[in-house]
């Protein structure tokens, strides 16, 4: 559904709960639930980020099930992913827009061999001058380059005013609260959403309930996911000048003592699923 703005055109599934859709109404609930999508006012975060999936016993698993690698322009975190596999991502900050060589005979793992230096665990280090614990190298080599993906990340500010809802229409999901994956909460609100649309939809006994069904739905997420939207933003932006936040008198001892304090209500918050 990429480009159905205002004067677009394109197709859409017809079948739809009380009856098929006509081709005209299927066009125009997709271009309404884009258009919806589209006031979240999406920012390029700064970031590229490369991530997978390594079907790897992690060596600290033991003791670390989740840690973040701090950097100048970069950060690399990992995170159990159950049954012997760890998840990693590692986020550096660059134009968005830009892509890897392809592999060639001589360089058969483009991807690799860019994180590799990026993460240098090995003096002089990295074009920054830092050198990266052993661990971001031991998960980089425990993947494969064909399970390292790469994509721009681009947020959004809360739709509060705008809405998630136009008549018959709603959206959800990444398409209503575009987020950081920092908190590893993108899916984890989708999945509340969809669990609050199901219960909203299963009180309506006529056509016509829909759209104030729709509506409660809105209401009842948008707290919610507007907080966590704000976090993950705020998290992200702050994270990767750590060390200089740390450097301003008054303000970094503040803002480190206030993270500490407020991590475990914070925690506790994000990960009580609120439905």
């Amino acid at each position: 559904m990429h480009g159905l703005d205002n004067n677009a055109d394109g197709f859409a599934a017809s079948g739809a709960a009380g009856g098929a859709l006509t081709e005209a109404e299927g066009r125009r609930m997709a271009k309404d639930s884009v258009l919806m999508a589209g006031g979240a006012n999406r920012r390029f975060s700064g970031f590229t980020c490369y991530a997978a999936l390594a079907e790897h016993k992690a060596s600290n698993i033991e003791d670390v099930s989740y840690q973040i690698l701090l950097g100048k322009d970069k950060y690399f975190v990992s995170t159990d992913g159950g049954g012997e596999r760890q998840q990693w991502f590692a986020l550096i900050r660059e134009p968005a827009g830009g892509v890897d060589e392809e592999p060639t005979p001589e360089n058969p793992n483009p991807k690799m061999k860019r994180l590799l230096n990026e993460f240098n665990n090995a003096e002089p280090g990295d074009q920054n001058g830092d050198v990266w614990d052993d661990f971001a190298h031991e998960l980089l080599k425990a993947t494969k380059e064909g399970d390292i993906k790469r994509r721009d990340l681009y947020d959004g500010s809360p739709l509060i005013t705008e809405g998630w809802n136009k008549g018959q229409v709603a959206i959800c999901g990444d398409a209503a609260h575009p987020m950081m994956p920092n908190l590893g909460q993108g899916g984890c609100q989708a999945t509340e959403d969809g669990y609050r649309l199901a219960e909203e939809l299963a009180t309506v006994k006529h056509t016509t309930d829909i759209e104030g069904a729709l509506n409660t739905y809105f209401m009842k997420r948008i707290p919610r996911t507007a907080i966590i939207q704000t976090i993950a933003q705020l998290g992200s932006d702050l994270l990767v000048d750590f060390d200089l936040m740390m450097t301003i008198p008054l303000l970094g001892p503040f803002f480190l003592t206030a993270t500490q304090l407020s991590m475990p209500f914070v925690l506790r918050y994000l990960y009580t699923p609120s439905f």
